[in-house]
């Protein structure tokens, strides 16, 4: 399973969360956010151990723009919260691998972003609401049984470390991983690596129970 730490800043912090058991690192360069990483701060970014994803969160980001932080930082992966188009996805694509964010509400139709397949390596479920991420709140992931896609997904969207046990429960073939964020902060952009690492311990403990 992919464990995704999202919104991280702090270069201690990155440091030491990068000491875990993860896969991706969330880098927030969308300004607004109170998770914002300084485009200037590159001695952060070099903190993520050589074997974590880099991952650029963007929101509604000019294609040249996107393209030139993606190369100046290395990023491997570009995750994108606003209304890309298919060909935006396409374009993003021939300079890094795509994460694909849909934020889901009661509403949703997951038919919706079928066109996307083939333009994305992931799409991501994240919780609708007025902001783009973090806000600590969970959608239905009963509703996750409608998506009949082969794309993998990662979800997010309020995940806590009580969770473990329901994530691994979840049954569904394109199920690729997590993205967890808002939930284990001590304060904003701020991760415990306490809270982390007990989690995933939990996640693997749980995995060993299911197996045996």
């Amino acid at each position: 399973m992919i464990i995704k730490v999202c919104g991280l800043r702090n270069r201690v912090n990155i440091n030491e969360i990068s000491q875990l058991d993860i896969q991706m690192i969330g880098l927030n360069f969308y300004p607004p956010s109170s998770r914002y990483i300084p485009r200037y701060d590159e001695l952060a970014i070099q903190q993520i151990a050589q074997d974590i994803s880099k991952v650029g969160v963007f929101v509604k980001e000019g294609l040249k723009t996107l393209q030139d932080i993606t190369q100046q930082y290395g990023l491997d992966y570009v995750q994108l919260h606003g209304d890309e188009s298919v060909d935006y996805c396409r374009a993003a694509s021939q300079f890094a691998k795509v994460i694909k964010v849909f934020r889901v509400d009661d509403e949703f139709s997951f038919s919706d972003i079928k066109p996307y397949e083939t333009s994305v390596d992931y799409f991501l479920f994240d919780t609708k609401t007025t902001d783009y991420g973090g806000s600590g709140r969970q959608f239905s992931w009963d509703m996750l049984q409608q998506y009949q896609g082969t794309k993998p997904f990662l979800l997010s969207g309020g995940i806590g470390p009580d969770d473990a046990a329901t994530i691994k429960s979840i049954d569904h073939p394109s199920f690729a991983g997590i993205d967890i964020n808002s939930r284990f902060e001590l304060a904003p952009a701020i991760k415990s690596y306490d809270m982390i690492a007990t989690f995933i311990n939990q996640l693997n403990q749980t995995n060993h129970e299911i197996s045996s």
